[in-house]
């Protein structure tokens, strides 16, 4: 049986930016391609009426951009996260467009205006991720927005990676959020049906 590493969050961190760099603009576009078509292939999108998704804005990052564009063409609704720094909470706002949208002192692209903190109707929310295990935690870049918008969803919670961002284990504290589901070029993995470690 094969001894599996639990990998603190900033080496974990440190490893796939490193990654990031060394991946070309082609390799990201081709395997977020592969990414959303195994995406758009899972109930749990196909029957989402209202998304959650944040705007990739980062090197090496999966191209969320090509998937909002896909989404708007299915006709759904897409909610996009506003930042607000003076609680580091996020707003939600409406995507109307890319011609709607600003870059922030955090350099995220994001609605002109945050709509409210309504987040009953959302049916599922693509989040972000630096890294993640296959048992379902994530690591961002640590300033903890996102864990505590998922504290309030009750939607599912899917992460959209590449290969290389994925490890056995990373390190975890009870304030961290699992996602349900990771998205890969080559794979979905269910992390519910994972022990965790």
């Amino acid at each position: 049986m094969r001894v599996k590493t639990l990998i603190p969050k900033s080496e974990a961190r440190k490893i796939v930016l490193e990654r990031r760099k060394e991946i070309s603009e082609g390799e990201i576009a081709k395997k977020t391609e592969q990414i959303i078509k195994r995406l758009t292939n899972l109930d749990e999108f196909v029957e989402a009426q209202t998304v959650h998704c944040y705007i990739s804005s980062r090197q090496g990052e999966v191209n969320t951009r090509m998937l909002i564009n896909l989404m708007e063409s299915w006709g759904k609704s897409i909610i996009v996260p506003k930042l607000n720094t003076a609680t580091k909470t996020f707003w939600r706002g409406a995507f109307r467009g890319w011609h709607d949208l600003v870059k922030n002192d955090e350099g995220y692209f994001e609605p002109n205006a945050g709509i409210d903190d309504n987040l009953n109707d959302i049916d599922l929310i693509i989040v972000p991720a630096v890294a993640a295990s296959v048992h379902g935690h994530r690591i961002g870049y640590g300033g903890g927005y996102y864990d505590k918008l998922l504290k309030n969803i009750y939607a599912p919670k899917f992460v959209l990676a590449f290969e290389f961002q994925l490890f056995d284990a990373i390190e975890s504290t009870p304030s961290d959020m699992r996602v349900d589901k990771i998205v890969t070029e080559l794979r979905v993995i269910n992390t519910l049906n994972q022990s965790a470690f």
